[in-house]
């Protein structure tokens, strides 16, 4: 099973913490999440190459972000993130969100880089990625609407 455990990394009243599955599987969410939640949260219990952490705002859930695609290629990772509830969006929860990712992938998690592709058109999660130091590539090879972001990590 690849759910975090450990302790819960928190920015402001974001927080990266262990999932209740229950509590995920049962939460209200937006149509354009509800596959996504259900494809990454199974993933992560069944599989080895995704770390799944729960997004909680001042305690409550708020959303789901991951690590997959470990071990594939060394050092890297990528990213996904959900927010389940629409009012969630475009306050800055996906971006202190990323941003505590990437202290645990640099710090926690050994990795050199993250990869994340975003909807072209989902403004909040491309200015999320961007607010993060994440840099644009290009297009993804396998969907023209995805967008490519790319973070390196900074050695010290």
């Amino acid at each position: 099973m690849s759910l975090y455990s450990g302790p819960d990394l928190s920015l402001g009243p974001v927080s990266l913490c262990l999932p209740d599955v229950r509590e995920i599987e049962n939460a209200p969410a937006a149509p354009d999440t509800l596959e996504a939640r259900e494809q990454w949260l199974s993933r992560a219990i069944s599989g080895s190459d995704v770390v799944y952490f729960a997004i909680r705002v001042d305690g409550m859930l708020a959303g789901q972000i991951f690590l997959h695609g470990l071990g594939q290629k060394a050092g890297e990772a990528q990213v996904g993130l959900h927010l389940f509830d629409p009012s969630m969006r475009g306050r800055g929860v996906g971006a202190a969100a990323l941003a505590l990712l990437q202290g645990y992938a640099a710090g926690q998690a050994g990795l050199k880089r993250l990869v994340f592709e975003v909807t072209a058109n989902q403004v909040a999660a491309v200015r999320a990625a961007e607010k993060c130091g994440f840099r644009r590539k290009g297009k993804s090879k396998n969907d023209p609407l995805q967008v490519v972001y790319s973070w390196d990590v900074p050695v010290p």
